[in-house]
């Protein structure tokens, strides 16, 4: 059943996909790697079609674009994500170069990837673990994890908080960079998307947890709406390893089925081509209980598209009224097999209504919609710009530079 659904609910191909796609060869060329200041080391699944591997790919990029000496090692632990992302394959290597570390493995597979890559290696390394979760509080279970690392890199103030809860070590928050897009030659058609409807997307992983990003929401929303006959508007889910989850894959279906203006596609697509799906659609929507940062939110609001979404959690490090739709919420215990490590646990409960009355609203009213995009757009260029991101971890890694040698002055 699982791969019947899989293939009947995938985009199909036209010739342009067959187009080559957009790379990282820039790089090398605008940006040597001359810098007089320490380097850095990212460690993580560099290769990995999956968040963490895409975080990773982010900082790593915003360092080389900027100049940065910047090593990558790329981390297998045989998890069950695809590892066909080879962006970056060029800087990766099978050493640690410079003295300080970034590493995007979480807690629970921390211990794993240390054995993998070395644990006497790693012992002469300043090892900042980059982690993320989606909960104001962080799960018994990863705090031994805390001491392996000689400091913790988030991605916004939500999970700062979460951390300082459980630890005195050192925080670092720096969001995740939103460089300019740059995606493939796709357009609507190429997508079966028709032209003249007002589409909303919303983009979710199953690995992500369907609870956590709660796309009925989404659906109910658009349902009320839109009634039937509204034929103008349209609405696109997309998600991936869909495939891996029938039954969830299967309920989302059958929600979705009375309507033929709502359109599911369950694939992993190359990044370029994801890009072009969002610059194809005319509003993002995200009704999620709880994120960590929300970087599908940011890469729509750089490219103009205007966002609505939950007024709760990571996502207001660059969301806010002005520059988004916000819809609000209430907060609610996370009940039992919602997600994991949730004991005691709250998250947000949107307001379908709310949102409802927001899609609807953007729909109706388009130069509004492309003000908030053009004022999201502004925001996010400012706030999560490469350079700006990598000079706040490159003064980071400075002053513990100097402090390190320092020590070794007072100590000769």
């Amino acid at each position: 059943m699982a791969e019947r659904l899989a293939s009947a609910n995938r985009f199909r191909r036209t010739e342009r996909w067959e187009d080559p796609l957009p790379g990282w060869d820039a790089i090398a060329s605008s940006s040597p790697q001359n810098d007089d200041r320490d380097g850095v080391n990212i460690v993580g699944f560099i290769r990995g079609d999956f968040g963490l591997g895409e975080c990773a790919r982010r900082y790593a990029g915003a360092l080389l674009r900027n100049g940065i000496r910047t090593s990558l090692y790329d981390v297998d632990l045989n998890l069950p994500h695809g590892r066909d992302n080879h962006s970056l394959d060029r800087w990766i290597t099978n050493t640690l170069p410079h003295a300080f570390s970034i590493v995007f493995v979480n807690p629970d597979f921390l211990d794993a990837a240390i054995e993998r890559i070395g644990r006497l290696r790693l012992q002469q390394q300043y090892v900042i673990a980059c982690w993320f979760w989606e909960l104001e509080t962080v799960p018994e279970a990863w705090r031994p994890a805390v001491e392996l690392v000689d400091e913790i890199m988030v991605a916004s103030e939500f999970m700062a908080d979460a951390f300082r809860q459980v630890t005195e070590k050192p925080i670092l928050r720096v969001p995740i960079p939103v460089e300019e897009p740059w995606y493939s030659r796709l357009e609507r058609s190429d997508f079966g998307l028709e032209k003249g409807r007002f589409m909303f997307l919303c983009s979710f992983d199953f690995d992500s947890w369907l609870t956590r990003k709660n796309p009925f929401a989404v659906v109910e929303a658009f349902s009320r709406a839109f009634p039937p006959g509204r034929d103008d508007i349209g609405l696109l889910i997309k998600s991936s390893n869909g495939d891996r989850y029938p039954k969830e894959l299967l309920a989302l279906l059958e929600a979705t089925s009375k309507d033929p203006r709502i359109m599911v596609r369950d694939e992993i697509i190359e990044k370029p081509h994801f890009t072009a799906l969002q610059r194809c659609c005319d509003a993002y929507v995200s009704l999620h209980r709880s994120e960590g940062f929300g970087l599908a939110l940011a890469e729509c609001m750089v490219m103009g598209i205007p966002v609505i979404a939950t007024q709760w959690s990571g996502n207001l490090e660059f969301m806010d009224t002005g520059n988004s739709v916000l819809i609000p919420c209430v907060t609610r215990r996370v009940e039992v097999g919602e997600y994991p490590h949730a004991d005691e646990a709250y998250w947000a409960e949107p307001s379908v209504p709310a949102a409802a009355e927001a899609m609807r609203r953007l729909a109706d009213e388009r130069s509004e919609a492309r003000l908030i995009g053009l004022r999201g757009q502004r925001d996010v260029r400012a706030r999560l710009a490469p350079e700006k991101i990598a000079a706040a971890i490159m003064e980071r890694i400075g002053f513990l530079s100097r402090g390190m040698k320092e020590r070794k002055i007072d100590n000769a």
